[in-house]
């Protein structure tokens, strides 16, 4: 009886660290989706700040709370690191895995991966 109250109990516990492992891969998709959102908006010229932008990124500041907005600046300081070693005439893990011809969301899905 007790080995199988033991077996139930981690059960429950791994179904719960994949359960949290699946909830923070799906956070992490809709920030890098909105990422990827952005950029395309800025490249086609689409108003910044717009209020369907910012209803979108209220509900993931909602959902995924203050983490989502550490993950952006901390992926923007990646962004501008990548530019600084590029500008200096640097190679980095990003110019030696995707090459001069990278597109912006190459490079996104790179630098922004999931967990």
């Amino acid at each position: 009886m007790f080995t199988w109250f033991r077996h139930r109990a981690i059960d429950r516990e791994l179904t719960g660290l994949l359960d949290d492992h699946a909830r923070v891969r799906a956070d992490a998709t809709m920030v890098r989706d909105f990422l990827l959102r952005v950029l395309e908006d800025n490249r086609n010229g689409v108003e910044k700040f717009s209020d369907e932008a910012l209803a979108e990124s209220t509900e993931i500041i909602d959902q995924v709370g203050p983490g989502a907005f550490y993950w952006m600046c901390d992926i923007a300081a990646q962004m501008v690191t990548l530019s600084q070693a590029s500008l200096q005439g640097l190679s980095t893990n990003v110019s030696v895995e995707l090459g001069a011809q990278a597109s912006a969301q190459e490079i996104v899905q790179l630098v922004v991966r999931l967990p």
